[in-house]
């Protein structure tokens, strides 16, 4: 790592964009930090800084990015770089050690646990345990599979089934299963709701905001597991 500068993970995409709601472009040129080439979608460079370098990315790999010390520093969502602390720990025995510096208050989201609407319960632990009385493989769609098997395997341990339901699988949706009994989830691009609503999954993880898709798709939240927002 190149010492004399100060290596900074620059997100790309909505958090960038001011008309995306994330506008770090405007945010940063009002804290002194004028960048440019950034809303272009880079190289960045800082105007003012000269010892500050841009890396622009995906949030998504800023964590991995910060442990294997490529950044210095990072711009990233709170779920981004908690799924990612939790994978290096569940699949690779690895603890990644980050400290957030500054909460941005922008982009902020919900990931909640979602099932069908005319489900008779309204708590994780009471619909795994009824769900754990008629299946061996659990199944899960969302597109954050760590932090959803975090969440699932913690509420498997409050019923007393977590050793019973044990192994686990993360994959693309509907791959074939590579486990008999546990927990598998499947990774989706999106559209979690229609597959939790077309019996693609047993329930779901998403992340919203307002909760307004999940009720048009006619489901309902039984858990807010996390709460995200843009952060240092």
């Amino acid at each position: 790592m190149d010492t004399s500068k100060l290596t900074i993970g620059m997100p790309a995409g909505s958090l960038a964009n001011a008309s995306r709601g994330g506008n770090l472009i405007k945010l940063l040129e009002d804290s002194g930090f004028e960048t440019k080439g950034y809303e272009e979608g880079g190289p960045s460079t800082f105007k003012t800084v000269n010892f500050l370098y841009g890396w622009d990315g995906r949030p998504q790999e800023f964590s991995s990015q910060l442990a294997l010390q490529e950044l210095d520093v990072a711009i990233a969502g709170d779920d981004w770089i908690e799924e990612r602390i939790i994978e290096f720990k569940l699949e690779y025995n690895t603890d990644i050690q980050l400290e957030k510096v500054l909460p941005l208050n922008r982009g902020g989201v919900r990931l909640v646990g979602i099932v069908k609407g005319d489900s008779p319960f309204d708590t994780t632990e009471a619909f795994l345990t009824d769900l754990v009385s008629k299946k061996q493989l659990l199944t899960v769609v969302t597109e954050m599979p760590y932090l959803a098997l975090h969440w699932v395997r913690e509420s498997l341990r409050k019923i007393g089934k977590l050793e019973e339901y044990n192994d686990f699988s993360v994959q693309k949706y509907k791959t074939p299963s590579r486990i008999e009994k546990g927990v598998l989830i499947y990774e989706t691009w999106g559209k979690t709701e229609s597959k939790v609503l077309n019996n693609g999954a047993d329930f779901g993880l998403e992340i919203t905001q307002s909760g307004s898709a999940i009720r048009n798709y006619g489901l309902k939240i039984i858990e807010t597991v996390f709460k995200s927002q843009t952060s240092i």
